[in-house]
C-alpha cells in the first residue's frame, strides 16, 4: 500500500486565508462607517432638540415674568449661554457635542448672537436662523427660525 500524495490535498491554501482576511475587513469598515454616519445624524437632531428646548426655556422664562426681568441666550459655535437680564448675569452654559457645531448663525437685531425675549410678550428682536451641522459632513444640517413674535421652529 503506497501514500498517494492526493489523498492528503485538503484544507485551505494561503491565498484562500487571504482572500476571507480581505472580504472581512472590508464589510467591517463598512459597517464601522456607516455606523460613525449614523451617530453624527442621532447627535445633530438630538442637539438641535436641545438647542431648541434652550431657547424655548428662555423664553418661557421671560413670559413668565420671573423675578421681572428679560431672558436670554447668548450663541456661540461650540456653546450656548442662557443668562437672565443682560449676559453676564446668571449664566448657565450649554455645551455643544463634538460631532455638530453650529456652523452659521444668521440673526438680525442683536449684537454679539444674543437672543433677548421680552418679559410678559416674549417677543424678540433677534430674527434670523441657526444652522447646526455635522462636522465631518457640513451638507448634514438642520436650521432653526426664529422670529420677532418669539416662535422658534425647526426648518
Amino acid at each position: 500500500m503506497s501514500i498517494n500524495r492526493k489523498d492528503f490535498n485538503f484544507g485551505f491554501s494561503f491565498v484562500e486565508i487571504i482572500i476571507v482576511l480581505a472580504i472581512i475587513s472590508s464589510l467591517s469598515t463598512i459597517v464601522v462607517l456607516s455606523f460613525s454616519k449614523v451617530g453624527g445624524v442621532q447627535s445633530l437632531e438630538k442637539t438641535t432638540i436641545s438647542v431648541i428646548s434652550i431657547l424655548n426655556e428662555a423664553k418661557s422664562m421671560a413670559i413668565s415674568s420671573k423675578d421681572y426681568s428679560d431672558y436670554g441666550v447668548r450663541i456661540e459655535n461650540n456653546k450656548l449661554i442662557s443668562f437672565k437680564g443682560n449676559y453676564g448675569n446668571e449664566n448657565k452654559i450649554y455645551s455643544i457635542p463634538n460631532l455638530v457645531e453650529i456652523s452659521d448663525i444668521s440673526i438680525g437685531g442683536v449684537s454679539n448672537n444674543d437672543i433677548l425675549f421680552k418679559k410678559v410678550s416674549g417677543s424678540t428682536n433677534a430674527t434670523g436662523t441657526i444652522t447646526i451641522s455635522v462636522v465631518d459632513n457640513p451638507t448634514v444640517n438642520n436650521s432653526i427660525k426664529i422670529s420677532t413674535t418669539g416662535l422658534i421652529e425647526k426648518i
